[in-house]
């Protein structure tokens, strides 16, 4: 629990009258090449994908984030079958990016639902790669 300041180990204010508390401190603020490892914290949402999840308006608005990603990533996105079906670039000044896929194929037509498979390689710093998958379960085609 927490210490009250009647039994002698709570906190208890600073009034010294004159006195001064003075404090340094240094920040460092490194940025670490992208790993496979921290590749492995990028993953999809929602997944299962399905028409009408959160992030859409209309059901012509289809959604689906990838989440977690370095500042730099280039990710491929393909069929069950092996044939691309989309190329995203993903380019951030910050942490924790996120990219959106409009659940299209390159001739920007709506995929069919399936389970489909997306390779992510970021050049930050290294070279670093990562094969994950997804579900689309789309009902208004």
């Amino acid at each position: 629990g927490i210490a009250n300041s009647t039994d002698g180990l709570g906190l208890r204010p600073f009034t010294s009258i004159g006195s001064v508390i003075q404090t340094t401190f240094d920040v460092d603020n490194s940025i670490n090449a992208v790993t496979a490892s921290n590749l492995k914290q990028v993953h999809t949402v929602p997944d299962p994908y399905y028409v009408t999840n959160g992030y859409e308006q209309t059901t012509d608005n289809k959604v689906i984030k990838f989440v977690n990603l370095p500042r730099k990533a280039i990710i491929r996105i393909y069929s069950s079958s092996g044939v691309l079906v989309n190329i995203l670039e993903h380019n951030s000044t910050t942490f924790g990016g996120e990219l959106t896929w409009n659940v299209r194929n390159r001739n920007n037509q709506v995929v069919a639902s399936g389970v489909y498979f997306y390779h992510i390689e970021s050049n930050d710093g290294t070279t670093a790669r990562r094969v994950g998958r997804m579900t689309i379960v789309n009902f208004a085609q």
